[in-house]
């Protein structure tokens, strides 16, 4: 990535970060927010872009990527169980880890599954996952598009009452 100071507003992601002399040198992509530093924003190079924008114009999509067809919170800090627990408006039990599935793609296959918003994907074909990176390693080891998954689901009450589920979606 290129880390630069324009600013980067919510919509701005996507845009074209330009060289004086007017060359797009990167595709900005997300900021940093903190209240000890402002403007810290980061762009994807345009080396690592201009292949995946080429192959987008000349097939519509890019070859060899799943999509799963979910938006979630994962569990990586405090602050997005907090965020979570925001959501459900009750604390989590303290040892329950997982995927909260803020919404569901209805065009992907995982939408036909037992899945809905406000449940919590725990495990990948037997393997515990709590954070993106977790869930993204687990499938991408072993499946690719158009593969099926096998997933533990969980839905969570406010007496920390945890109902296990499986599912199976193609990606």
């Amino acid at each position: 990535c290129i880390q630069h100071t324009a600013a980067i507003n919510p919509g701005n992601s996507g845009g074209a970060l330009v060289n004086m002399f007017g060359q797009v040198i990167g595709i900005t992509s997300s900021k940093y927010v903190s209240g000890f530093y402002e403007g810290l924003g980061f762009a994807i190079t345009i080396n690592e872009a201009k292949p995946i924008i080429e192959e987008l114009i000349s097939n519509g999509f890019i070859g060899g990527r799943f999509r799963i067809g979910i938006t979630l919170i994962d569990m990586s800090s405090e602050a997005n169980t907090a965020s979570i627990e925001d959501e459900l408006g009750f604390e989590l039990p303290k040892e329950f880890k997982g995927i909260y599935i803020s919404d569901i793609s209805q065009d992907c296959d995982i939408a036909n599954t037992a899945l809905e918003k406000g449940d919590f994907i725990t495990k990948i074909d037997g393997t515990h996952v709590e954070t993106y990176d977790e869930l993204y390693d687990t499938i991408s080891a072993s499946y690719g598009a158009g593969d099926t998954v096998p997933a533990t689901c969980a839905k969570v009450d406010k007496d920390g009452n945890i109902e296990e589920y499986e599912i199976e979606f193609k990606l």
